[in-house]
């Protein structure tokens, strides 16, 4: 396989997601697949997993950093793959998800006082920008800034993931590949 990193992706309150939620949130999961994988790192294996709503409290909904980061230090899987925590709702009035950049590989050891995780949220009937904000969050993760911050690492990409406003469903440029190939998560 290709350098690659392996995802879990953690519903956060399935039980008050709709059957078509559920799906949608499964259709992000393969945008975001389709924007990494001509140049990389793929996307390996995804495994799913929930929450129950009576579980995670007042965490479906994330109102605060200080609740992602409550979220991702209650409910982290026990292996070497990329936690991304989907919720019903991340309130603010542009927020759709927040992520570590870069996201520390220790995520089992001890509790982080940072955001140790991506934690992103679907948009109503919009599965292409849903699957943009997974990969922009994990992009975060494996170490990539916003466009703004080193337009060198989008050159030649007339719109990018990694745009702070993009909804579009753009690929990884090569420079971008070869920083998240870097990154400790991505495995060869």
């Amino acid at each position: 396989m290709a350098p690659h990193f392996d995802v879990n992706v953690i519903i956060v309150g399935q039980d008050t997601f709709t059957p078509a939620k559920v799906q949608q949130v499964n259709d992000a999961v393969g945008v975001m697949k389709v924007i990494f994988a001509a140049l990389g790192p793929e996307v390996g294996t995804v495994r799913n997993f929930n929450i129950p709503s009576a579980a995670a409290g007042r965490l479906t909904v994330i109102r605060s950093h200080a609740d992602a980061i409550a979220l991702a230090n209650g409910w982290s899987v026990k292996n070497d793959a990329l936690d991304l925590f989907v919720v019903r709702l991340i309130t603010g009035p542009t927020f759709v998800g927040l992520s570590p950049q870069p996201g520390d590989c220790r995520k089992n050891k001890t509790k982080a006082p940072a955001l140790r995780a991506p934690v992103v949220t679907i948009q109503e009937e919009f599965t292409d920008q849903s699957g943009n904000t997974f990969a922009h969050e994990v992009g975060h993760f494996l170490g990539l800034p916003h466009c703004a911050v080193n337009p060198s690492l989008c050159a030649g990409a007339p719109s990018d993931f990694m745009d702070a406003v993009s909804a579009s469903n753009t690929g990884v440029t090569a420079a971008q590949a070869a920083l998240m190939k870097r990154h400790c998560l991505v495995r060869p």
